[in-house]
């Protein structure tokens, strides 16, 4: 007997089939979409790890560095076959070209380099650079140690090393790859290749050949084999074999090689990409200038702006230095809050500056920029200090009146030029004419910048005023301003003994010196005795070549006064009667360096006045001169506000009141010895001295917009693309941190 077995029809086993689908389908796509939710918030996790500790790791370097290179300059490089310029802190990275066109294009990236300068560290075990440094784990010289390794040195000094972070390909010797959002090329599943984040430290220079030379491992060198070439390479990590002004390299892929192996990948080295298209979000297309990809790097390193940073003064004279009227004195060196700087914008605001003024005619005031037509024909090479007038513009980085030419002060200086503080007027007034404008010349206030420490400097030295066109003096190189104490090497003469000053007039050629104008004055104007002095007019007094003083009252700048404590004055000694010069008149005496004093000076001494000091008034409060004895005719033609080198009040007694006096020992018996006196001073403009009003040059207000790298910003944003099938957006998490160089030294 057959037994009967049942079993599922077809039908049945569809249905169920049908139905356990359906029952996954409800189950595990969720899970499914879990898993990748999961796998998004895991990769949004990771970038913001990744991104903090970036960050934190970066901010604490800046702070322990002793400073970071200047990026503000323009680099010559080559962009897409052509010489170009481009900003010191930019890369330039190769990405696909504009279909449907096949190739890479170059394109230039912004901020994405910073190199800080480490700290120096000490060789503690005592290697030298000839023979290689210490390496501190063993204590045995290692010859491939290029720096010292020890402890930081304190006080704390830059070293030889420098750290580099910057953008670049995973694999800089393959095209850039992105597999995953489509954008620049189409989804894939080839291995990625995208740029990440690195940090490198290298030395510039290293010992060779005995002597510190450029490190050519990392760099090339010019035919000396002393200076560094292309150390802002901007093409510096792309192995196309062009060195860094377009010429063929051929060890240029070597040194790409060589970054490669001493860079640290900071981001990771797969799924996390530091530049970020622009594309059309409807179509998801990439947008392109020309035919090059508009990018934006994700991570800069920005100095950080300030702005209207008023400059402080700093203390112009020290304890024990005082002299007459010394609540007028005027600082010379005004400073920031920071240093570093790059793209500065200088206004100085003079004292008499009212922009609320009706009429406006006291709105005027100074800005130092770089002009935007710079370097074109017939303007400004570089930074230059402008007048500038808001009546006439509404933009003072833009219009004025050029006054003062620093990019030529500081080329003149650098290279060892004569005459710089000339020649930046000169270039100046060439362009602009504005030596004929009396508004001008008397709020003039130019200065030098140190924009690596923050600094406004108003003072020049009298040195750097000359003829350029003339041969300095092999006995004054200097050419500073220089008064013979006795005519043609005779005499000396006591007042009252001297045959010379019978008949004449005092500004006569003959009685130029210090004793015989003084000489002259004792015989001639009696009525005076005994407050005649023995001195020197500086304001008066021009260099050696002939130059007028920048104090000159008829040729010189109003605001113009002495940096209290600079002079440094030289003159026949007074003291020793045996100290004369060898083969010349015995009464010619050695030259000596003479001491400044507060009181009646004696012999080698003098006393000095670095600003005007109050006239004499009566009783109506006007200058009065004969309130000292001088007699009507003495006075007679006599203007205090205007110098007369013909008028005997004007150009005898009333400089006894104004800056650039210098009084010598005026014993009428003890003339000064045979020789001459020589007078090294410096000069400054900050301040606002008019007729008998003495302001303080407090009232001059330097105010400086700039970016400072001793504060600088680090602007990161991290992309991760999660592994996800339904994912196409990386996730994307943006920090920014601000870090001082706290080992910066000012």
């Amino acid at each position: 007997m057959m037994t009967k077995k049942r079993a599922f029809t077809l039908i049945e086993l569809l249905t169920v089939i049908a139905i356990t689908a359906l029952l996954m389908t409800i189950i595990v796509v969720p899970v499914f979409q879990s898993f990748n939710f999961t796998r998004s918030a895991q990769a949004f996790a990771e970038a913001q790890a990744r991104a903090r500790i970036l960050a934190d790791r970066i901010s604490r370097e800046i702070a322990s560095s002793t400073g970071t290179r200047s990026s503000s300059l323009q680099v010559a490089t080559i962009l897409n076959g052509k010489v170009a310029n481009v900003p010191q802190h930019s890369l330039i990275i190769q990405l696909p070209i504009q279909p449907p066109e096949v190739g890479t294009i170059d394109v230039v990236l912004p901020y994405v380099k910073m190199d800080l300068l480490k700290a120096a560290q000490a060789d503690l075990h005592g290697g030298s650079a000839a023979g290689g440094y210490t390496n501190p784990l063993n204590g045995f010289v290692d010859p491939t140690l290029h720096s010292a390794r020890g402890q930081i040195i304190l006080p704390v000094g830059t070293g030889t090393t420098i750290v580099r972070y910057f953008v670049g390909l995973r694999d800089p010797s393959n095209p850039y790859n992105n597999p995953y959002d489509g954008i620049l090329m189409n989804f894939g599943g080839g291995r990625d290749n995208l740029f990440v984040l690195y940090r490198a430290e290298v030395q510039p220079y290293v010992w060779r050949n005995g002597a510190f030379r450029p490190n050519l491992d990392f760099f090339q060198a010019d035919p000396t084999d002393t200076q560094i070439r292309g150390l802002d390479d901007p093409r510096f990590f792309i192995p196309d074999g062009l060195g860094y002004d377009g010429t063929i390299d051929p060890n240029k892929n070597t040194r790409v090689n060589n970054w490669k192996t001493v860079s640290v990948m900071q981001t990771e080295l797969s799924r996390f990409d530091m530049i970020q298209p622009v594309y059309n979000k409807f179509t998801r297309t990439a947008l392109y200038h020309g035919d090059a990809p508009v990018v934006l790097p994700l991570i800069q390193f920005r100095p950080s702006h300030v702005g209207n940073d008023p400059a402080q003064g700093q203390v112009a004279v020290r304890e024990g230095e005082e002299a007459n009227n010394s609540a007028a004195f005027a600082p010379d060196i005004f400073k920031t809050q920071y240093g570093m700087w790059s793209n500065q914008i200088v206004r100085t605001w003079p004292q008499t500056w009212d922009p609320n003024a009706v009429p406006n005619t006291v709105s005027q005031y100074f800005v130092g920029r770089n002009d935007p037509s710079n370097g074109t024909a017939g303007a400004p090479p570089g930074f230059s200090i402008y007048y500038y007038d808001p009546s006439g513009s509404i933009s003072d980085v833009a219009s004025g009146i050029e006054v003062f030419d620093l990019y030529t002060y500081d080329l003149v200086t650098s290279s060892g030029g004569r005459y710089p503080f000339s020649q930046a007027i000169t270039a100046a007034n060439n362009r602009s004419g504005w030596m004929t404008n009396p508004a001008i010349t008397n709020l003039f206030v130019p200065y030098d910048l140190n924009s690596a420490k923050g600094k406004v400097i108003t003072s020049f030295n009298i040195s750097e005023v000359g003829n350029p066109n003339t041969s300095p003096s092999l006995t004054n190189p200097q050419n500073l301003p220089t008064v013979a104490t006795n005519p043609s090497n005779t005499g000396p003469f006591a007042a009252g003994q001297d045959p010379n000053v019978v008949g004449g007039n005092f500004y006569d050629p003959a009685f130029a010196s210090v004793n015989e104008i003084f000489n002259w004055v004792w015989a001639n104007a009696s009525n005076l005795q005994p407050q005649i002095d023995r001195f020197i007019d500086l304001r008066t007094t021009p260099t050696a070549d002939g130059t007028p003083s920048p104090l000159n009252p008829v040729n010189g700048f109003a605001k113009c006064r002495i940096v209290p404590g600079s002079e440094i004055v030289y003159g026949p000694d007074q003291l020793d009667p045996t100290d004369n010069i060898p083969g010349t008149n015995p009464l010619q005496r050695a030259t000596v360096r003479y001491t400044r004093t507060t009181q009646t000076p004696g012999p080698n001494q003098y006393q000095m006045n670095y600003v005007d000091q109050p006239e004499p008034t009566n009783a109506s409060n006007q200058i009065d001169y004969t309130l000292l004895g001088l007699t009507a005719a003495e006075v007679n033609g006599f203007n205090p506000n205007v110098y007369d080198a013909h008028n005997f009040c004007s150009a005898i007694i009333q400089p006894r009141y104004k800056k650039g006096y210098i009084k010598f020992n005026s014993d009428p018996t003890a003339p000064l010895p045979i020789g001459q006196i020589q007078v090294s001073y410096k000069f400054q403009f900050n301040g606002t001295q008019t007729g008998t009003a003495i302001v303080g040059a407090k009232s001059d207000v330097f105010a400086v917009d700039y970016d400072t790298r001793q504060l600088m910003s680090v602007l990161l944003t991290i992309r991760n693309y999660p592994q996800t099938t339904n994912t196409p957006n990386p996730q994307t998490v943006t920090l920014k941190a601000t870090a001082a160089v706290k080992n910066y030294i000012r």
